[in-house]
Parts: structure tokens; C-alpha cells; sequence
């Protein structure tokens, strides 16, 4: 096990933690965009003992943003997400996302409960991954055609899973490293 830096207290990683020059050129070209001050947050240097599912990762990102959910929509849709996965490390890091997105701590606590906030699209959009999470199988069509009726769109539909797909990737592969969150842990429901 390598050792690893959080913040200031020091914790040890279940993957292995690789140094930037290990990494393939395209790699590091990918990891560009999510630097912070010129570092990379040591997760993605563990999450990089794959550097291919980090690379797709990493393009399913971009590609969400270039997409037709906006960032409340996301932000929105990952902290749930990490609430049903049981996530500490994505609770942490998609609360201080949301705030920045612009929701209020009350608003972040309900949409992690998967409580409705009286914003019709992205009610829906929670109640569609609660389902489709929780639920296996088809979607009924009276949830789709519930979608549909308050305007999301097949695109919308689409971009959602991929939200899904992104975050939980990170959920379960948090899970198996155990990553720590140098910022402040969620707080308690």
C-alpha cells in the first residue's frame, strides 16, 4: 500500500498511488482538466492503475458537460447517487459542488433524502435515479411518460445514465480504495 496525503493528515490508499511520470502521455494530456492549482488530487493518481477506464472516465466527464443537463442537474444527480451507493468521498465532494452550483444546505440534505424541492425537472430527474437505481429492470412507462410530460427530453434521458454511469464509477471505485476527501465530510442525515 502506498501512502497518501489528504489534506493535512495522512491516510493509506487500497490502490496503489502512481507518480504522474508512470503515466502515459494521453493520460496526463486527460488529467489536464481536472488539475487544481497545477496539482491532481492523489485519487485520480490511484484511479490511474487503470489508465484506460480513467481516460474513459475522464471523457464521459467532458462529454457531460458538453451535454444537456446543466450543472445543477449534475450536481443534483451525483449527490444522490453517492447517497445510495453510500459514497463518503463523493457525499463530500458533490456537496461542496452543489454549493457551489448553487443550492442551499437544506436543498443539498433533501436531494441526497431524495426528498422533493419544488424544482419539477430536477425532482424528476431525482426520482428517475432513485428508481432506476433502486429498481431492476424496466422503467415503467408511466415514470417515462411522467419525464417526458414535465419536458426532459430522449437527450436528457441519455445524459442522465451517463451521469449515473460517471458517478457510480467513482462510488465503487472509492469504495474498493476507500478514498479520503481532503474537503469537509458531508454532514449526517
Amino acid at each position: 500500500m502506498i501512502l497518501s496525503s489528504c489534506s493535512d493528515d495522512h491516510t493509506v490508499s487500497r490502490l496503489s498511488t502512481l507518480a504522474e511520470n508512470e503515466l502515459q502521455p494521453e493520460t496526463l494530456e486527460a488529467l489536464e482538466a481536472v488539475r487544481m492549482n497545477g496539482r491532481l488530487a492523489e485519487v485520480y493518481l490511484q484511479f490511474a492503475n487503470s489508465e484506460a477506464a480513467l481516460r474513459a472516465y475522464l471523457q464521459m466527464e467532458q462529454a457531460l458537460s458538453a451535454g444537456s443537463l446543466n450543472e445543477r442537474e449534475i450536481e443534483a444527480v451525483k449527490l444522490r447517487v453517492s447517497q445510495l451507493t453510500g459514497c463518503d468521498h463523493c457525499l463530500s465532494v458533490h456537496t461542496f459542488k452543489a454549493g457551489k452550483a448553487g443550492f442551499s444546505a437544506e436543498q443539498i440534505l433533501a436531494l441526497r433524502r431524495g426528498d422533493a424541492m419544488g424544482e419539477v425537472r430536477i425532482d424528476c430527474l431525482i426520482e428517475l435515479v432513485t428508481t432506476l437505481m433502486q429498481t431492476p429492470g424496466r422503467l415503467a412507462d408511466e415514470q417515462l411518460q411522467q419525464a417526458r410530460d414535465i419536458g426532459l427530453t430522449d437527450e436528457n434521458l441519455v445524459d442522465l445514465t451517463m451521469v449515473i454511469s460517471t458517478i457510480h464509477f467513482t462510488n465503487l471505485t472509492n469504495h474498493i480504495n476507500d478514498s479520503k476527501s481532503p474537503l469537509a465530510p458531508a454532514p449526517s442525515l
